[in-house]
């Protein structure tokens, strides 16, 4: 899909995909878990590999955004190109990854995130990389701290989805940007895709032998779109249409390794495209 046509008119009730919460305290349930459960720690297989250290980055690397998904790396090649020596804003950086990926292409970084785990990891990552960020700071997407358009671009990968208030997260991500500034999006989880439906299976996480995330909504592609009515949207492409390895070891991660995986990825790729797991999306703030 590609669109280049504004969202139907704003509309103020959750999206279905999405269930009313106490916001301070989803917010603070989803810190707790994420400060915990830094994505990347999941994928140390070697005892001796302290987390936070040189080694550490370079051997959970592969599994990393961008690097474990070549559609990821792709866009940010592909923004940055529009960004050289403009301000972007990442959300949600947990250990640097995509933010040192714009920052090699010349593109001015924040790197934020909720939680401090993930933010102390990523300046130690950016010391290793030799690398001087803008800024790298504890920030909550649902009430950021910047003025108002502070930025030419926001970056959120994998993020909004797990805030408990997707609407109110992308409010905030126009407010701070310019007019004409982008909201570089991917990705929302789509329902009725093979994710969602191996998410029905049990809260055991297939990264973790634990209990997913506190808070994970799906939607239905016009939900997604619909959130989009204050932006232009430009692109809105479905992506993760076979299912990628999984470093888990709990039962859910065999069930999906041995069973799951090698049967969908032999369905026929159009069959597959209609079964993806996310919509990520790009749309600009319009001009006054």
């Amino acid at each position: 899909m590609n669109f280049a046509v504004m969202s139907p008119q704003y509309n103020q009730a959750l999206p279905a995909g999405e269930k009313p919460v106490n916001q301070q305290a989803a917010v603070t349930a989803v810190q707790n878990y994420w400060n915990v459960h830094t994505l990347g720690l999941q994928y140390v297989c070697d005892s001796s590999i302290v987390p936070g250290t040189r080694r550490f980055f370079q051997h959970i690397r592969p599994w990393m955004n961008p690097f474990k998904f070549p559609w990821i790396m792709e866009r940010i090649e592909r923004e940055a190109a529009l960004l050289t020596d403009r301000r972007l804003l990442e959300i949600g950086c947990g250990l640097g990854y995509d933010s040192l990926e714009f920052h090699k292409r010349g593109v001015r970084v924040t790197a934020t995130d909720l939680t401090p785990q993930a933010i102390a990891l990523t300046r130690r990552h950016f010391q290793f990389e030799n690398v001087s960020a803008d800024d790298v700071r504890v920030e909550n997407v649902l009430s950021l701290s910047f003025p108002d358009e502070s930025f030419d671009a926001v970056w959120a990968n994998g993020v909004l989805h797990h805030t408990g208030n997707t609407r109110l997260a992308l409010q905030e991500i126009r407010r701070v940007l310019k007019p004409g500034g982008r909201a570089i999006i991917s990705h929302f989880y789509r329902r009725g895709s093979w994710m969602y439906l191996i998410s029905r299976l049990g809260r055991e996480n297939i990264e973790f032998k634990e209990q997913d995330p506190p808070v994970t909504n799906f939607y239905s592609d016009r939900e997604i779109l619909d959130l989009f009515s204050d932006y232009r949207i430009v692109e809105a492409v479905p992506e993760h249409y076979r299912a990628l390895p999984a470093a888990g070891r709990g039962l859910k991660a065999m069930l999906y390794r041995r069973l799951f995986q090698p049967t969908y990825n032999s369905l026929p790729e159009g069959l597959a495209k209609k079964l993806a797991y996310k919509l990520s999306v790009t749309a600009v703030k319009p001009a006054p």
